[in-house]
C-alpha cells in the first residue's frame, strides 16, 4: 500500500505547471469530489447529476429509479447485499 506521503507527491507532480486557471479547476473538482462524493453525500441524486449532461432533465421516477440502483451497487461493492 502506498504511503499517504507517497499519494500527496503524485498529487503535486500532476499538478506542477499547471495554469493558475487549471489548478482552479482541479481544486473546485478535489472540493466537489470530498464533498459530494467521499463523504457519502448522495441522498440528494438531481445536485449529482446536474454535472452529468443529458441526465440533468430526466423525470423524478427515473431519477429515483437511479437512486435506487446506485444504492445497490453500493451496498454490493460493500459486501452487504442480500441475494434472495
Amino acid at each position: 500500500m502506498i504511503s499517504k506521503n507517497r499519494y500527496e507527491t503524485i498529487l503535486l507532480k500532476e499538478i506542477h505547471g499547471l495554469s493558475d486557471l487549471e489548478l482552479f479547476k482541479v481544486i473546485k473538482t478535489i472540493h466537489f469530489l470530498k464533498e459530494e462524493i467521499l463523504k457519502g453525500k448522495r441522498e440528494n441524486v438531481e445536485d449529482v447529476l446536474k454535472f452529468a449532461g443529458i441526465w440533468k432533465d430526466f423525470p423524478q421516477r427515473e431519477l429515483d429509479i437511479f437512486s435506487e440502483i446506485m444504492k445497490e451497487r453500493e451496498k454490493f461493492s460493500e459486501g452487504r447485499t442480500k441475494f434472495e
